[in-house]
């Protein structure tokens, strides 16, 4: 006797399904008890919680400090995966300059005095500043994609060359898109004296060219702040009493500038990029020495 449909199991619709692809293939397992694909997560919400608090409160340390001081059995990249997903992440600090609560209150004023400016207004601010570049050194860091042990091989490396420490102070300033002199200082620091020089070969030039003094020569074009105001930072041989009266006496009107403020100078952001262009035409004459005026310029 065989047996007929009715005493058979019901099969499920997913069997049915099963069936009309391979046909007398049985599964009686449903879709629904299918384990879902990927790896299964190592940490539980209650976990998750627990490792960005760790993070939070620990928030200057590394990744493995942080790993172990959760208690949790993860490695740091499961650290670093779940920081990553509450919009936690590892990077390198920027640095500052210290700012106590003075600092902070005066740079305040010094935002609220200027917070009005236009573009125009700040067109006219001739902005100077001093800066150290030593020979055979690249200020920037750079990464490089190489395989796990060539970090010696030549072509991953980052080239550093003897130089006995050569540096060379240099001064610069720009208003707008006028771009002025660079000048190179002499060995042994800056003073007063020395600096009423700087200003007198760098700044002077370029505000006599801002000026543009008319044909008539019994007319005399002095500068004010509807012209352009010179700023400077709060070095000692800045603050010097000749140097003040060396600007005063010459009419030249100068921006308040808050201490413990290089941040706030826009050519904090051109130094970077002029002493790796200085590196790397250091190290194209270093492979390459040549005494013709095209290697030297």
């Amino acid at each position: 006797m065989e047996p007929t449909n009715e005493l058979l199991p019901p099969k499920s619709d997913a069997v049915n399904r099963r069936s009309d692809v391979l046909p007398g293939a049985i599964d009686l397992k449903p879709l629904n008890s299918v384990p879902p694909l990927g790896p299964a997560f190592k940490t539980s919400v209650s976990d998750n919680r627990h490792l960005v608090l760790t993070a939070k409160c620990n928030f200057d340390r590394p990744l493995t400090d942080i790993t172990n001081l959760s208690g949790l059995p993860i490695s740091r990249y499961t650290t670093s995966r779940r920081l990553n997903e509450a919009n936690l992440h590892s990077r390198y600090a920027k640095r500052k300059p210290f700012l106590s609560a003075k600092h902070k209150r005066t740079r305040l004023e010094w935002a609220m005095t200027y917070k009005n400016w236009t573009i125009e207004d700040w067109r006219k601010v001739i902005c100077s500043d001093e800066s150290l570049m030593r020979i055979g050194h690249d200020s920037r860091r750079r990464r490089v994609i190489r395989p796990a042990g060539k970090g010696l091989q030549d072509r991953y490396l980052l080239p550093s060359f003897k130089s006995n420490q050569v540096t060379i102070m240099v001064w610069a300033c720009f208003r707008g898109e006028r771009i002025g002199p660079i000048l190179t200082l002499n060995k042994g620091g800056i003073g007063a004296v020395e600096y009423m020089d700087i200003l007198s070969e760098g700044l002077m030039p370029m505000i006599d060219d801002l000026l543009e003094q008319p044909t008539d020569q019994d007319t005399i074009r002095v500068a004010d702040e509807n012209i352009l105001i010179f700023m400077q930072d709060n070095a000692p041989c800045h603050r010097d009493h000749r140097v003040s009266k060396f600007l005063q006496e010459r009419g030249i009107p100068i921006m308040h500038w808050t201490p413990q403020s290089p941040d706030l100078n826009p050519l904090e952001n051109v130094w970077p990029d002029l002493k790796h262009r200085f590196h790397k035409r250091f190290v194209e004459l270093g492979r390459c020495p040549s005494m013709s005026s095209d290697a030297i310029a």
